[in-house]
């Protein structure tokens, strides 16, 4: 009887340490999965963002309005307009450009014009999965944020 109660401990303490070989591996997995969810999720939400203001800039929106619309689409999926970067130009029929300035745009934006709406948005991880990987002294580690960019373009009718 001796003998099979030492190989049950032995079976027990085997089993613990494999899964403390194996815990952390499956942890990273889920964080990175979890983070990477995340991030799809903002991309897309920037992507959409980008896309519905190009459209008010074509359908003669001001640049007042263009903002609004990528504000509140962002402010209402939980983004903090803070993180938000919105830059509008615009290159006239003419060749001359609008210069990313309210008045700039409204005063030159014309039908015809090529609007073009860039919106930058700094993405904060979820899960200290990048800041981990920067731990383990990798350069190509992520970092605790990632920029997401998006430029959409569209004619002024």
């Amino acid at each position: 009887m001796g003998i099979r109660r030492g190989r049950r401990r032995n079976e027990r303490a085997a089993a613990a340490v494999e899964f403390a070989l194996i815990a952390p591996l499956l942890l990273m997995l889920v964080f990175g999965i979890i983070d990477f969810g995340w991030m799809l999720m903002k991309a897309n939400l920037v992507n959409n963002a980008a896309r519905d203001a190009a459209r008010a800039a074509s359908l003669s929106g001001s640049y007042e309005d263009i903002e609004d619309i990528v504000d509140s689409e962002l402010e209402s999926a939980g983004i903090d307009e803070d993180d938000v970067t919105v830059l509008i130009t615009c290159t006239n029929t003419s060749g001359s450009n609008c210069t990313g300035t309210a008045s700039s745009y409204n005063a030159n934006a014309t039908t015809g014009s090529a609007v073009q709406v860039k919106v930058t948005y700094t993405h904060n991880w979820l899960t200290p999965l990048g800041t981990t990987c920067a731990l383990l002294g990798n350069e190509s580690c992520v970092g605790d944020t990632i920029i997401l960019e998006r430029t959409a373009a569209m004619v002024r009718e």
